[in-house]
């Protein structure tokens, strides 16, 4: 348990030492970039050949023979019969439209009878009241009717 902490406690201090050379420490500047002018890769170039294709013979030891069918000969009966196709004909159907003349037609007068409603105007007599105005008023006499009774009793 003691051996752990030890590795642990020297694992701190060597972190801690490592930020500071790196961060602040003798390198100079402030990154600690000042002595750093070397690459980390490295750039190697290799001629690779390109394979170029050539069509070479083989050449056979021996020859090989190969068997050539001869032509043999034939009687042809004198002179020589030849098939010919006639082209014989086939019902074909055929769409054709035709145009047909057809007269024009042209109207003309029939007499016949129709029964028809007529209407026939009616005299309805109308009263119709229209206001006049007068502008100045006329004094018209108006007669006064006087009953005159004949009885005692009413004097």
């Amino acid at each position: 348990m003691n051996s752990i902490r030890c590795a642990l406690v020297l694992s701190v201090v060597a972190l801690a030492q490592a930020g500071y050379q790196g961060g602040y420490g003798d390198s100079g500047g402030y990154g600690g970039h000042a002595n750093q002018e070397y690459s980390h890769t490295v750039e190697v170039t290799k001629h690779v050949p390109v394979p170029v294709y050539r069509h070479e013979t083989v050449p056979i030891p021996h020859a090989v023979p190969v068997p050539v069918a001869k032509p043999v000969a034939i009687p042809v009966p004198q002179p020589y019969p030849v098939h010919i196709k006639v082209p014989q004909p086939i019902a074909v159907p055929v769409i054709k439209t035709i145009t047909i003349p057809i007269e024009k037609p042209v109207p003309y007068k029939i007499e016949k009878i129709v029964h028809y409603h007529v209407e026939k105007p009616v005299p309805v007599p109308v009263e119709k009241h229209v206001p006049v105005k007068i502008s100045n008023p006329v004094p018209v006499k108006v007669p006064v009717y006087k009953v005159v009774y004949h009885n005692e009793k009413h004097h």
